[in-house]
Formats: structure tokens, sequence, C-alpha cells
């Protein structure tokens, strides 16, 4: 691109009303279910929609559930520094909801469990359903104090609002909106905010292309800065982004969305097993599309600051605020766009937030409060619901307001921490439904274990660091920058941008480093403890399955003949291959012959609905009359 002029960046007010409008109306629909659903006083329509919704809007919600605003600002972040590879992120979105689709669905389907967890009750035993409970609420909290948080920290370098007052902002109308309408707030919510992000990243994207000169003068810069990365094979397992990192390892962590307990009431959301394979197939498109933007953003982002990279000129603080920056220099003259992208940008955080937060209620309800108290009425129960969903928006708010006093190697150690607990999650998951061996005491034996291991490889690759070599962005430079006004372009102080994105979260953290003043001596972390941090979930996973079957045979093994088939699912079962083969897949565990029951009984479900709606019709009728 040509020379690139620094000048201040504005927030206009068309922008502030397009960003302020988005975030009301997204409240306007929590108070219009909270309206319209006051007579259905149920925790099952406050948490599941009364099981009946369309497979469209909870297939959107799916697919926005886990594209918070960390994807869309980061995403394009780290496309900036490390290139085209980024553009697999959508392959491996498709890999890991088919698994789901395959093995997941149909187990949460059969047994139609409120809470995730009350499955691993059924197959192990209470202590193990409340642990991964307990991990999986500690863990949401986090995530989503961070998921409010950075956003609000990028965002604050372009929008007139404080960093405190864009947390409280997003935390209020997201708590207020979910407590009030429950699930069919929260999905519908999402429903808005999907076209929200699309739009606001689409344009984004086209105004950035036509400003640079077209996708010639992008493919040009990208090959110039080293950036057409999308074919690197390299096998070295301790390279953050290369096709086997992603590939395999990003695609493993990503099959941790089946074990979620937000995706779990999106599944139960719909009628039937075959609406919510539509309403994931939808999610994977859409969720596919949206990587593919973000990456290919990030692409553009670097073409249009070649030669005058904003870090190094001091126009931003943080990487993280590179994509805010970017939209509000292309949409100087067009007044309203900027808002448009910020709003998609909260829209991510709002789409995250609510559906963890309504997840983390049903939790509580389900495996804390409810088998203590089992004979709670139903409207007791719903009110403590809304009590608890209001509870835990405010520690999360509180949370993210406290980030802000927390150094950020303490963010880094924490994030480690909590990365390093959905891998063994998974293997938990993976060892009670594909091996009919493994006993309590072998998965409980295997998830410590691997979250151990993984624990310590995460602790000592963030003590000592890891090589910018391997983990450094790509080089930038200033040579094009065209001075306006003061800006304060640092030259002799090389910028080293390095990627902390755990396997299942991402963000970026910026590390200046005078080359002067570094040890020459010190030894970044080296063999195992060098490995990427996208295959934590493959070692994981592998290390609760190896341990945990072994400590199983050790202590003494499940018969798989005495196993209930419903908790069980074969890795091959077509009715296509050779019975032989369906057989030894089952490794012993009975067959299940009440499947099509199963299927009979939900489309009875759904016929008896309609025929109970048709009743209601009717006896309004008579009572007119």
């Amino acid at each position: 691109m040509d020379d690139v002029a620094l000048t201040p960046k504005s927030f206009g007010t068309v922008d502030l009303v397009v960003f302020v409008g988005i975030l009301c109306v997204s409240l306007l629909v929590g108070v219009y279910y909270a309206f319209k659903d006051r007579s259905k006083q149920t925790t099952d329509n406050y948490y599941f929609g009364e099981r009946s919704m369309s497979p469209i809007p909870v297939g959107l919600s799916i697919s926005v559930t886990y594209i918070s605003a960390l994807t869309v600002i980061g995403f394009p972040t780290e496309a900036y520094g490390y290139g085209t590879v980024l553009l697999w992120y959508s392959v491996t979105a498709m890999i890991a909801n088919a698994v789901v689709c395959v093995y997941y669905i149909p187990i949460i389907r059969r047994l139609k469990v409120a809470s995730i967890y009350q499955y691993l009750e059924m197959r192990f035993n209470q202590r193990i359903r409340v642990l991964e409970s307990i991990i999986s609420n500690l863990s949401g909290v986090f995530y989503m104090g961070i998921t409010i948080y950075l956003p609000s920290l990028a965002l604050s370098a372009v929008i007139p609002l404080g960093l405190k007052l864009n947390i409280i902002l997003t935390s209020t109308i997201c708590v207020l909106y979910t407590t009030l309408g429950g699930m069919k707030a929260v999905v519908w919510t999402d429903t808005l905010q999907t076209f929200v992000m699309c739009g606001g990243m689409f344009a984004t994207l086209i105004k950035a292309i036509v400003d640079v000169g077209g996708l010639g003068e992008v493919w040009e810069a990208l090959e110039r800065g080293e950036r057409l990365t999308a074919f690197n094979f390299n096998p070295d397992p301790t390279y953050p982004y290369t096709f086997w990192t992603l590939l395999i390892g990003q695609s493993v962590a990503f099959c941790g969305i089946g074990t979620s307990q937000a995706l779990c009431q999106r599944f139960l959301a719909c009628r039937t097993l075959r609406e919510t394979r539509i309403a994931v197939g939808i999610s994977i498109v859409l969720s596919s599309v949206l990587f593919i933007v973000a990456s290919l953003s990030g692409c553009v982002m670097y073409a249009y600051f070649e030669g005058c990279d904003p870090l190094k000129t001091g126009e931003i603080s943080k990487s993280d605020q590179l994509m805010p920056y970017l939209a509000v220099s292309i949409f100087q003259t067009l007044p309203g766009f900027a808002g448009l992208f910020v709003s998609a940008a909260f829209s991510g955080t709002l789409s995250t937030v609510s559906s963890g937060i309504n997840a983390c209620g049903a939790l509580v309800i389900e495996d804390y409060i409810l088998p203590c108290f089992p004979n709670i009425k139903e409207t007791t129960k719903l009110t403590l619901s809304k009590v608890i969903v209001l509870i835990v928006g405010l520690i999360v708010t509180s949370f993210a307001l406290l980030i802000e006093h927390i150094d950020s190697t303490v963010i880094q150690l924490s994030f480690t921490i909590l990365g390093t607990m959905s891998g063994p999650m998974l293997g938990i998951f993976t060892l009670a439904i594909f091996f009919p061996w493994c006993t309590t005491k072998g998965a409980f034996i295997g998830q410590i274990t691997s979250t151990l291991f993984i624990g310590t490889m995460g602790i000592v690759s963030l003590v000592k660091g890891r090589s910018p070599e391997k983990y450094g962005f790509l080089p930038t430079s200033v040579d094009m920058c065209k001075m306006d006004g003061s800006a304060n372009i640092s030259t002799n102080i090389p910028i080293i941008e390095t990627s902390t994105a755990n396997h299942f979260f991402n963000y970026t953290t910026d590390m200046a480093t005078n080359p002067a003043l570094v040890d020459e001596s010190s030894v970044y972390v080296t063999g195992l403890f060098a490995l990427s941090h996208l295959y934590y979930s493959v070692v994981s996973i592998i290390i609760t399955v190896l341990v945990g079957m072994t400590a199983s045979l050790i202590l003494g093994a499940n018969d798989p003949t005495k196993s209930d088939p419903k908790l069980f699912l074969p890795f091959v079962d077509n009715k296509l291959l050779p019975e032989k083969v369906r057989v030894f897949f089952r490794f012993g565990v009975p067959p299940l012959n009440e499947e099509n029951e199963s299927a009979n009984s939900e489309e009875k479900h759904e016929l008896c609905s309609t025929e109970d709606s048709n009743l209601k019709i009717d006896a309004k009728s008579e009572k007119s009359v």
C-alpha cells in the first residue's frame, strides 16, 4: 500500500448511536420474552426454551456462542502476525462439529440430561459429576470475565468510553436480558447478534480490500511480508501455527464444545434429534465462514498497514487494538460503519457471556441444589434460577473489573491453568462414552494425572518463555509512514509479538524487548515443554485415556457385558459394515434395542405437543363462543 499518513482516529457521533442502539435492541429482546412467557413459569422454558425451538435460530446461536469478541478482534491480530495459516481454523471447526454431531448429540438427546455432567454421574458417580461441574463453572466465570475485559481494553482505544464504563455497560445489558428472558432471549439475541457480527466483519473486510487496491495488492503484500503460510507443512510440533498443529491439535481442542453445558442446552432446545443435527449443520457453515472472514481480515489488515505498523509508531499500545484501529481508520468518511464493527465485537461478547451465564445457572440448580433439595416447587426453582443467573453475572462483572489490577503475567498463568482443564475433561468423556472397562477410580486418576502433567508444561513454558524465533510475529516495519501530527515511532527497539493463546481461547499479548538488555545465556523452554499450546488437548486426552484405562485394569475393570448400553457409543457403528465389525467396536456392551423406540418417542412427543396446542386453541374457541 502507499505511504500511510498518521492522523488521529476518532469514533463519531453516528458510530456511537449505532453502537448504543444495537445494545439497546439486545436488551429489549430479553424484556420481550420476559413479558411474552410470563405465564410459562418453568425452568424447562427458562433453560431449554420448552425444548421446542426452531433449529435455525438454535444453529445461529450455537455458531456464535464461542465466536466471541476475542475471535472478532483476536483472530485478525493472529493472522496479521502469522499469515494465511489461520485460514485452517475453519476446517478445524467443521471437523469438531462433525464429531459432536456423530458422537455427543446422540448421547445427550438419548438421556435428555438437564446437566451435561449428569451423564458422568450415570456413568461413574456423583463425585465425578460435581467435580467436573465445579471445574466447568470456575473456568467459565474466568473465561467470561476475560471475554468482557480484553475486548473492552482493545476498544477503549477507539471509542469515547472508559474501560470500566465499557465493562459495566456490556455486563449490565448482558446480565439483564439473560436474567429476564432465559434461553429464548439468549437464542434470539444471538440470532440478532449473528447478523450484526456478519455485517460488521464483512463491511470491514470489503472496505479494507477496496482501500488497499484489490485482492491482487493484498496478495503481493502478503508475499512481500512472507505471510503466505497456509501450506506450512512443517512437522515440528513446537511451532504455534502450522497445518498440522491446527488440523490435529485445534480440531481435537474444538471437540470440547461437545462437553459444554451451554451447547448441551441448545441440543435439547430442539424438538428432535434430526432438528438438532440440522442446527449443528447450520452452525458449521456459519462458524466456518466467520473464521475465514476473521482470518482474511487480518491478512488484509497487514496489507493496509504494510510499512507503517501502528504498534511501532505508538498509535496503539496493544496488538489487540489493531482491528478496532483499522475500522476507525477506513470508515472515517462513512459514519456509522465503525460503530457497526464495534457492535460486532461487542455482540460477540454478549453472545458468549449470555450463554455462559445461563449455563452456569443451570449447573448450579441441577448439580448442587436439586440433589440436596429435590422437592423444590417449580416457581421457587425458577426464582432461584433467576437469582443465580444474576449473581453469576455480578461475579463475572466484578472479575472483569478486577483483572485491570492484576499483573499480565498472572492473567497468562491463569489462562494456561484453566486451558489445561478442558483437555482432561474431554478425556473423561472419551473414557465414559467409548471405554466400558473404565472405572470411577480409573477415570479420576487419569484426569488428575493429565491435569498435573499439562499444567506443569504450561507453567514451565510461561516462566521460562518460548523462543521468539518460533512464537514471534513475522516482521513489520515503519518505512512507509508519513508523519501527520505527533507520532512516536520507535525504530530502535523492535517489538516482538508473541501469541500466548491457549488451545481453546484466543488472545494475544505484546512484549517489547531491547536486544541489548536480553541475557544471551537465557534459555527458553525446550523439548516437550516447548510443545505448541494447540497440542495440549491431544496430549491431555492421550494421558487421561491411557492412565485411566491402566488404573482401571489394575484396580479391577468393569464387565462390559453388564454395562448399560444407553451410556455408550461404539467408535464405529454403521449398518453397512459387517456384523462382526460392529460387534467388535461395542467392546462387549450389549446392543441397544431401544434406538428406534427412542426416535419414535421423540416423534410422539412432537405430535403430542402439536395436539395439545390444537386442543388449547379449540378450548379457547369454545370459551369465546
